[in-house]
């Protein structure tokens, strides 16, 4: 049996055609997450600077400043010195005023006691991330797709608007990212 070999200017053909696809396919999905990055970017700055120009209600001794605090995924922590809130993320599943069903957290006031650690078991039903959010309480938990447990921990007394910075609630122009009970809510430290 005798196997016919290709020669050297079709192999070098060949090369050149697979490198070319292989750059015009890497371009456009480098182009397109690139655009995506830009606009969540965009996204997250205007939310974060349209509630950084609402007044947030704090008590005095947040008006000093804000410290910034860590809100990480916990490793497990000991039972008896971490009180436990589970709360559940899902789409379109609560009527808002509008009629409309809108994404929503079923657990949206969280009251913890300054500098000690609140675990939140978080079930994100829906396929994409969504988070809890409050810059002047230094917290940004964001909770991926599955049931996962986060640390919850506010270092100054106040009253903090939290909302969920990730884009949803789309197909209501993201309504219920701004309305508490919803997408967004209330962490309570003292």
């Amino acid at each position: 049996m005798h196997r016919q070999v290709p020669d050297k200017a079709t192999e070098q053909q060949d090369q050149q055609k697979f490198d070319e696809a292989v750059n015009r396919k890497g371009k456009v999905v480098l182009q397109t997450l690139g655009g995506v990055g830009v606009v969540g970017a965009l996204l997250m700055s205007a939310i974060a600077l349209n509630n950084s120009s609402e007044k947030s209600e704090t008590g005095s001794s947040a008006k000093a400043g804000v410290t910034q605090v860590a809100a990480v995924a916990a490793a497990p922590a000991p039972a008896a010195a971490t009180q436990v809130v589970s709360t559940t993320i899902s789409g379109s599943s609560k009527v808002g005023p509008d009629g409309k069903k809108h994404d929503a957290f079923t657990t949206t006031e969280f009251a913890v006691k300054v500098g000690q650690p609140l675990t939140l078991k978080i079930d994100n039903t829906d396929d994409v991330p969504h988070s809890i959010t409050a810059p002047a309480a230094g917290v940004n938990i964001v909770a991926q797709p599955g049931t996962h447990t986060y640390s919850l921990v506010v270092k100054q007394a106040g009253k903090f608007q939290w909302y969920c910075m990730v884009p949803c609630d789309t197909d209501t122009s993201g309504w219920a990212m701004q309305h508490p009970g919803f997408m967004s809510g209330y962490i309570t430290a003292s």
